[in-house]
């Protein structure tokens, strides 16, 4: 049996994001489009013969317990304890190569979170099929079971409800002001606008958390002005991340000009499918 496995944990973006109102319950619902990315974080699996769970780096902004990679190892555990009706608690360690920018808006927590539950199921010998994965996935986040099932889509409800689309063709340049954008955070600041009608969108606008990310970061809402002068930059879910479709490689030569040396920017390219379905499916 393999006792190690490295995977790679895709990013994605939201192509745009609506939000369609809110349920009793606090969740909203929300269509958007996922695409999947080639760039992320990698993820190193190793075996432990005790039932420890180590994660590192331990990062000092986020508790153990608070993590989605420890949740999911949790989830699967206490599936495990579940099907077999008796406790069992196999130990892992993950060692977690972090790439994408943390709270940027682009999944690296969700995605993180699916490969784990992917990467255990296979190293544990689990047989748990996607759609059972997934459905643990959306007990740690509306994102991560579209991670699990690793193919481009609209989602619509909280993000679970899931319909395959094509890719896009054209590569993106993506970069990140190095934020934390807090989601949690974001979604109760629209809250708020949305019940005292301060939300002026138009029918162009993709996203409505653009405007409340660019109020509360005024550093970032001037250069971001000048770099939609010359391509029409978008904000990935909840930010901090913004990106834009690259169709001329001479044309985006002053866009880049404009990017302050402290912000992150790579370019990527569209993925049809998550890299992880090749072999684990």
């Amino acid at each position: 049996m393999d006792t190690t496995l490295s995977l790679i944990s895709p990013a994605k973006l939201n192509l745009f994001l609506h939000i369609n109102g809110q349920r009793p319950n606090g969740y909203h619902e929300l269509q958007t489009i996922f695409q999947m990315l080639d760039r992320g974080d990698t993820l190193h699996f190793n075996l432990s013969e005790s039932d420890q769970i180590t994660i590192e780096p331990n990062f000092k902004d986020i508790p153990l317990k608070s993590n989605l990679i420890y949740q999911a190892v949790v989830l699967l555990q206490q599936t495990i304890s579940y099907k077999e009706k008796k406790p069992r608690k196999p130990g892992v360690h993950i060692q977690l190569d972090k790439h994408l920018p943390m709270g940027g808006g682009v999944g690296g927590g969700s995605s993180n979170a699916a490969t784990t539950l992917l990467a255990l199921n296979q190293l544990w010998q689990l047989q748990l099929s996607l759609e059972e994965l997934a459905l643990l996935g959306a007990k740690l986040g509306a994102d991560v079971p579209f991670f699990v099932l690793g193919k481009n889509a609209i989602a619509s409800g909280i993000g679970e409800q899931l319909s395959e689309i094509n890719s896009e063709t054209n590569k993106f340049l993506v970069v990140s002001p190095q934020i934390h954008s807090s989601t949690q955070e974001m979604f109760q600041i629209w809250d708020e606008w949305h019940e005292q009608n301060m939300l002026q969108l138009s029918a162009e606008d993709e996203n409505p958390f653009l405007q409340i990310f660019l109020q509360k970061h005024p550093e970032v809402r001037a250069i971001f002005k000048e770099l939609a002068v010359d391509e029409p930059f978008k904000l990935s879910g909840t930010g901090s991340t913004i990106f834009c479709r690259v169709k001329n490689d001479e044309s985006i030569k002053k866009t880049l000009k404009k990017i302050p040396t402290k912000w992150r920017h790579f370019f990527c390219e569209p993925l049809q499918c998550s890299p992880l379905l090749t072999y684990l499916t």
